[in-house]
């Protein structure tokens, strides 16, 4: 394979990194600020839900208060009707207590549904209390984890950068390396990445197949010093020789391998 291309291998994997650990500082934020809303929600709805309670329990407590004073207006009525001296102060007298009955009724059957209201809120104020422990110690863990990944994600960018810079260097001492270089941050700057691997006849960044006689060239022996390119997206292509070989390898190992010979070059 071509060394520069072998370098090629391990800067993607270090830009890669580099994208999804800047992405993850990014994001930690985010979801501090995501967790504070949904707790603010919960309180609020919390405190929504003790407000309606205990206006129910107010409202309950006038409304035993009005049956009181309409039983004790009863009981002045009917001690009225026993000084009554005419059929007309009695007929006045059962109306007013039959309108007061009347009224008492009604005053317990808004007391009911008032006691049943009082149950949905209470069934609310449970659930919202649940949230908003819930809420709160996602909030702390996210905060928790945007702290670590901030301090392990700086310093892993720091490390990565200079690992980069140091292999960049590298490559631009080869000689068609600085063409080669910027070739490949061209590519990676309009695509994502610059280079890809050629598996199953495929270019596996684009899926398009190779050409049969690129296919050849590209496994062959006799071109490991050319770096071919997919014709239809453009990417610098490679082929791993292993993957003939027994056993499996996974994209990480493929590229340490990469970088490690590199190094030893």
């Amino acid at each position: 394979m071509n060394q520069d291309l072998e370098h090629l291998i391990v800067l993607q994997s270090q830009d890669l990194e580099l994208k999804r650990l800047r992405q993850e500082l990014t994001d930690a934020p985010l979801r501090v600020a995501a967790a504070q809303t949904a707790r603010a929600k919960a309180e609020v709805a919390l405190a929504a839900a003790k407000t309606a309670l205990q206006k129910e329990e107010v409202l309950r407590r006038s409304q035993q208060s009005d049956v009181t004073d309409r039983h004790g207006k009863i009981a002045r009525l009917r001690k009225q009707m026993e000084t009554a001296t005419s059929a007309a102060q009695i007929t006045a007298l059962e109306h007013e207590i039959k309108f007061a009955e009347g009224a008492i009724e009604k005053l317990e059957d808004e007391e009911l549904a008032s006691m049943e209201r009082s149950e949905k809120h209470e069934a609310e104020k449970a659930q919202f209390t649940a949230l908003l422990e819930k809420t709160t110690a996602t909030l702390e863990a996210e905060r928790a984890r945007n702290a670590n990944i901030t301090k392990e994600n700086t310093a892993a960018i720091a490390g990565i950068e200079a690992e980069r810079k140091a292999l960049r260097a590298l490559i631009v001492e080869s000689e068609t390396g600085e063409a080669v270089l910027s070739n490949y941050d061209r590519i990676s700057k309009a695509k994502g990445t610059g280079v890809s691997e050629a598996l199953d006849h495929k270019c596996s960044a684009c899926q398009m197949l190779v050409r049969p006689q690129r296919w050849n060239d590209l496994t062959g022996r006799e071109h490991d010093a050319v770096i071919f390119t997919c014709e239809t997206c453009g990417r610098m292509l490679y082929w791993d020789p292993r993957r003939d070989s027994p056993g499996s390898f996974a994209a990480g190992e493929r590229l340490e391998k990469a970088r490690l010979m590199g190094q030893q070059k």
